[in-house]
């Protein structure tokens, strides 16, 4: 119960944030909800990005299960080795 709760808290914090990405247009960028993304999180068809700032994310305590964090100030450098068959959705609060 304390898991769904922290995990709910975080992603609805998120939730104005997230954005799923199958698109490098930004007007075709789909949206997820954060009941949507509880669905599927650490499911292998997805991969779950946390792009807040080093620090912010050093200063949380809280941190999705499965989510990897990649620097937002540094696209250039990960965005060429996601994958195009997965859903990406990226988050931060």
């Amino acid at each position: 119960m304390r898991k769904t709760v922290c995990f709910a808290v975080l992603t609805g914090a998120a939730v104005l944030c997230i954005v799923l990405v199958k698109s490098l247009h930004a007007g075709d960028v789909p949206r997820i909800t954060t009941e949507e993304l509880q669905k599927k999180v650490c499911s292998s068809d997805l991969i779950l990005l946390d792009v807040r700032t080093v620090r912010s994310w050093d200063k949380s305590t809280q941190k999705i299960k499965c989510a990897k964090r990649v620097d937002p100030d540094n696209i250039s450098s990960w965005i060429s080795t996601l994958p195009k068959d997965r859903e990406i959705v990226l988050y931060c609060a």
